[in-house]
């Protein structure tokens, strides 16, 4: 897979050696490295090799996904790096389980659990796209019923997470961390409630709000509109 960028910064996804139709005429991409590309209508784009935050962005959706303020604050307070275990459930379109396996890569991998065949297909196929199958392996199974692997950093966006609290506490080794992903702040405070019960330690709950800035020649500021709640993201570590 390519990444296809046109003059107003529109990204897609595009297969190499194949014709791309665009509002801006047609891109043969039948012999075209990286680089300037031209339409045949003349107009220029720019074609370069996809990053895991292009094939996030740009990867076919199966339902609601985690957004990159979530995830970014999900690795940094778990800390995951090269050559960890995680696991992860359930894996709707696989976009948190393609940034996990990119952080972990070459020595770790990624267990992810969905129990919807629909959208283990779907991201499957998204898994193939980012050149990441072979560190992922997807389970067509339900996490509630225990998990397998022993595992570094454990993550969750279930709709009752708490119902797994006492399986990730058994099966995180000791030091690890788990990240439960709730909409709802109900779903929260029965979260914290059963990390608690299990045992986990240093547990927090945060809310992320993202806001862009705006430099027009007259002014700077915020954004009119910005990025609120999504979850609610709560942590724990098993000592």
């Amino acid at each position: 897979m390519k990444l296809l960028v046109d003059k107003r910064d529109r990204k897609k996804l595009v297969e190499e050696g194949k014709k791309v139709h665009t509002e801006y005429g047609v891109v043969d991409l039948t012999a075209t490295e990286v680089g300037t590309v031209k339409s045949h209508l003349g107009h220029e784009f720019l074609l370069s090799n996809p990053r895991a935050v292009d094939i996030y962005e740009k990867m076919p959706r199966a339902g609601s996904y985690i957004l990159k303020k979530d995830m970014g604050t999900i690795l940094a307070h778990t800390g995951v790096g090269s050559g960890d275990i995680v696991v992860d459930a359930g894996t709707g379109s696989g976009g948190m389980a393609i940034t996990l396996a990119n952080i972990v890569r070459p020595g770790g991998r990624v267990y992810t659990y969905e129990i919807r065949e629909k959208f283990a297909a779907i991201a499957q196929r998204n898994f193939a796209i980012a050149g990441l199958s072979e560190y992922i392996e997807l389970k067509l199974r339900d996490i509630r019923e225990g998990i397998e692997e022993e595992a570094d950093v454990i993550t969750l966006d279930l709709p009752d997470p708490w119902t797994v609290a006492g399986s990730a506490f058994q099966r995180l080794r000791p030091g690890g961390c788990i990240a439960i992903y709730n909409p709802y702040v109900e779903q929260a405070r029965r979260s914290v409630e059963a990390l608690r019960k299990e045992g986990f330690r240093d547990i927090r709950t945060l809310e992320i709000f993202e806001r862009e800035m705006e430099f027009p020649e007259w002014g700077t500021r915020p954004k009119t509109r910005m990025l609120g709640h999504t979850a609610y993201l709560t942590f724990g570590r098993r000592f």
